[in-house]
């Protein structure tokens, strides 16, 4: 009888979980090197990740079959930022593999839970941001970058896939780029200050 409790009871959670609504935030905590499994997806979202500890840090997304897909953080000492994931049409995440030595954890959001850019949108680390809606015309990206490291800056369309390659430098960078029309977020990848005016 109690067995038939209990396989009714997973049945029930297993239905809660299928039946999550599409815009809930699923939140994994952790200490130390873990592969966490999740259901796998192609839908591109994003990933807020935070990491407290003094060594190396890296999260890779993984697909079905193990593989190494996205490397979503890759850090030294304490780290928190955003990042995205299933970018490309051939992404599936099915896992996070996750590489530290001390607590963290990843909370994984639909990509609309992006946060907002307006005309003007500042940070100090990996971001993804997004515009209300898809950019039309003719506008321009003003984009500043004072750290010393890789520093990126990819344009998504409204689907959340890769259209372009704005920034791409190691060191400090200023400089002016056309916004790709249909543009509606944009990945940042740093680990200094940054800044984007959208003209």
């Amino acid at each position: 009888m109690r067995l038939r409790v209990l396989t009714a009871f997973a049945a029930l959670v297993g239905t809660f979980l299928i039946a999550a609504p599409a815009d809930a935030a699923t939140t994994y905590r952790g200490d130390g090197d873990h592969v966490q499994r999740i259901r796998a997806t192609t839908t591109p979202g994003i990933a807020k990740i935070t990491y407290d500890g003094d060594g190396y840090f890296s999260v890779w997304g993984l697909d079905r079959s193990g593989k190494e897909q996205q490397l979503l953080a890759n850090h030294v000492g304490s780290y928190e930022g955003t990042a995205v994931y299933n970018t490309d049409t051939s992404n599936r995440l099915a896992a996070l593999k996750v590489g530290a030595d001390g607590p963290w954890t990843i909370q994984l959001l639909p990509l609309g839970k992006a946060r907002s850019w307006s005309t003007t949108t500042a940070g100090d680390t990996d971001d993804v941001i997004r515009l209300s809606k898809p950019s039309r015309g003719l506008h321009t990206l003003r984009i500043r970058y004072t750290g010393d490291g890789y520093f990126s800056v990819w344009a998504l369309d409204s689907r959340g896939r890769r259209s372009r390659l704005l920034a791409n430098k190691v060191g400090a960078y200023k400089g002016s780029v056309p916004l790709p029309g249909g543009t509606q977020y944009a990945v940042v990848g740093a680990d200094g200050p940054w800044s984007i005016v959208r003209r």
